[in-house]
């Protein structure tokens, strides 16, 4: 067992050694000027926003694969409607996959075709489609190619709808294709909106005009067609 030290071996130790004293008066300054400065450690500090961060970045990369999974959904969809409309053999199947498969691929609360009267084929309502004046189709388009938002106008469901998209078809097709709109039915108020999915529509009604096209050319249509001015 050691024996304790005695004030006078302590005081003789440190004597002889005046550096190690040096050194301990110099420790014992800086540690009250740490204090006086409010020095803290920041180490827990910087933990948290790690943290922070990491849960961030994880946010925003389940955003990145929730979009990826959506967009990759709707093209799927888009696919799908192609082999729908590639199927078809008349004008009658063709009204068929308008009405009653779109909504379903799509998940929408309707579709249905605009034609204007002005040039609108002779048994297009017997077959589904809605004959509507041209200026009127173009008023559901807003003046443009394609509207995505509010449902403004009512009439053309069976049933009000929350939103709608109307995307006119091809204009470099000949009537009646030319002047002809899709409109789509969404189930809530968020199913369509300006920032979302205007490539993957424009698409889908570019496929419906020239698969249109191919159904009325079969049928020796187009010649009896007017010309819209």
């Amino acid at each position: 067992m050691t024996s304790q030290l005695t004030d006078d071996e302590i005081l003789a130790y440190l004597e002889g050694r005046p550096d190690l004293l040096s050194l301990i008066l110099k420790a014992n300054a800086a540690q009250r000027n740490a204090t006086d400065m409010g020095i803290f450690d920041a180490t827990g500090k910087i933990a948290a926003n790690a943290r922070a961060e990491a849960r961030r970045l994880s946010q925003a990369n389940q955003s990145l694969l929730d979009a990826a999974a959506t967009n990759m959904l709707h093209w799927q969809a888009l696919h799908h409607a192609t082999l729908g409309f590639l199927a078809c053999n008349d004008l009658v199947s063709f009204a068929q996959m308008i009405d009653e498969e779109l909504p379903l691929i799509f998940g929408l609360a309707g579709a249905r075709l605009l034609m204007p009267e002005e040039a609108a084929l002779n048994e297009a309502e017997e077959l589904g489609f809605l004959v509507l004046p041209l200026e009127h189709i173009q008023n559901i388009l807003s003046a443009g190619s394609i509207y995505m938002g509010p449902a403004h106008t009512t009439g053309l469901f069976s049933s009000p709808v929350a939103s709608m998209a109307a995307i006119a078809l091809p204009d470099q097709l000949p009537t009646p294709i030319a002047g002809s709109a899709l409109v789509l039915a969404g189930r809530d108020e968020t199913s369509f909106s300006p920032d979302q999915g205007q490539t993957l529509l424009t698409n889908l009604a570019e496929i419906a005009g020239v698969c249109l096209m191919a159904k009325l050319e079969a049928h020796e249509l187009l010649s009896n067609s007017g010309r819209l001015t």
